[in-house]
């Protein structure tokens, strides 16, 4: 009896996926003629905190998660003027906002080479 819970304990820890808080990395990423969108949820971080997307042109995005954006599902878009690869980053970071002001996300960065236009 003792063994069958186990292994039914084993099988359940096994198959249930399992959301690491430290994970930054978006829901989808898709890459559309020169544009990107990223979708997010980060609800399983479980406190407001900010993001900075670095699209890899130069440009980046500040995002204050759970205030800016609903922590569950929120979209970030940006355009490319020419066709080249861009390595897509999103990184924990603090964001001064005077009292809204929001600590770094914790997790590891997340990466990803895009190819735009090409």
């Amino acid at each position: 009896m003792v063994y069958i819970k186990q292994c039914v304990m084993i099988g359940l820890m096994s198959v249930s996926p399992i959301v690491l808080a430290n994970d930054l990395t978006p829901k989808a990423v898709n890459v559309s003629g020169k544009s990107i969108t990223a979708q997010f949820d980060l609800s399983h971080l479980g406190q407001d905190c900010g993001l900075v997307v670095r699209w890899g042109d130069g440009s980046e995005q500040k995002i204050r998660v759970g205030r800016d954006v609903n922590e569950k599902d929120f979209t970030v878009t940006h355009s490319y003027t020419a066709a080249d690869g861009y390595i897509f980053e999103v990184e924990g970071s603090t964001i001064k906002k005077g009292l809204g002001t929001v600590f770094g996300c914790q997790g590891m960065t997340f990466r990803k080479a895009i190819c735009i236009g090409k």
